[in-house]
């Protein structure tokens, strides 16, 4: 069975969403989920080996590379992994929740 991940929500420009003074408190896999799609591997001080840097990828290594980054990193934070795939438009899809 799939576990909510409760979190501070964050606005679409990735700030905090404070709401009449209030942070709001939101079911938060998808969050996670971009954050350590878009961060790369040092970005989190206080564990330099989280996030996949996506905008690196598109260069170097190629979009299979891009999925087995994801996949590892989803796992690694505590994710079942069933399916991350790239949509002919470039939309990186998935299906993972936490454990």
């Amino acid at each position: 069975m799939a576990r909510q991940m409760m979190d501070i929500g964050l606005s679409t420009d990735e700030d905090s969403d404070i709401l009449l003074g209030d942070f709001t408190v939101v079911e938060s896999t998808a969050q996670h989920q971009r954050q350590l799609i878009l961060n790369n591997k040092g970005d989190f001080k206080q564990n330099p080996t989280v996030g996949v840097g996506a905008f690196e990828y598109f260069n170097d290594e190629g979009l299979q590379e891009l999925i087995r980054a994801v996949s590892i990193e989803f796992t690694r934070d505590g994710m079942d992994v069933q399916r991350i795939t790239l949509s002919p438009a470039g939309v990186l899809q998935s299906e993972a929740t936490y454990k």
